[in-house]
């Protein structure tokens, strides 16, 4: 990218067009938040101050927060590849929407069921299946780091496999080491 163009992009952020103590400050953006640009924040402010409504209702602020919706859902299907933007869900953070996958899944395990999870993983696709499980009495079996690559201990993590798993829970890319994961191969194990 060319420096003109980098300068351009920069140019859209706020955050990043600021001066604190007379420099101009660097974000490491995380799970908990990132920078947006403009269009972002004039897009909310749009919506907010003229359509803020709850989804379902008849009057036409909510048609138009489902249109808004439904909008979202198609560009991101798009982008993502997904066969209908209905496969599409959104929520306040990961960490959140897992909670609640966890729970809803969990309410069909039985104690002595199994789950895995990963030790590549953010803690939020650990913890709350850990929580899910340590309320029905199911236990959680960890597939291990490969030490030697950074990444999923493959033949750990099928040697954990058995006739009481219920679920097997891990990244398709590392927060902590950036190593892809391969999901067809283990789904096809797990299968």
């Amino acid at each position: 990218m060319q420096a003109l163009d980098i300068a351009v992009l920069r140019g859209q952020f706020p955050a990043l067009n600021q001066l604190v103590e007379g420099k101009t400050p660097i974000f490491f953006d995380g799970p908990g938040g990132a920078q947006v640009p403009h269009a972002v924040l004039t897009a909310m402010t749009d919506y907010l101050g003229r359509f803020n409504a709850n989804l379902g209702g008849p009057f036409f602020s909510a048609r138009a927060t489902e249109q808004q919706a439904l909008r979202a859902r198609l560009a991101v299907a798009a982008l993502l590849g997904a066969e209908r933007a209905e496969e599409i869900v959104f929520g306040a953070n990961f960490t959140t929407l897992t909670f609640a996958l966890s729970r809803a899944l969990a309410r069909e395990w039985q104690a002595g069921d199994e789950i895995i999870v990963s030790a590549l993983d953010h803690y939020s696709n650990v913890s709350s299946w850990q929580q899910a499980a340590a309320d029905r009495g199911v236990v959680v079996h960890q597939a291990r780091v490969d030490v030697t690559t950074g990444g999923l201990d493959y033949a750990h993590l099928f040697s954990l496999l058995g006739p009481k798993t219920r679920l097997v829970a891990v990244t398709a890319a590392s927060n902590t080491t950036g190593t892809l994961v391969d999901i067809p191969r283990i789904a096809d194990a797990v299968h």
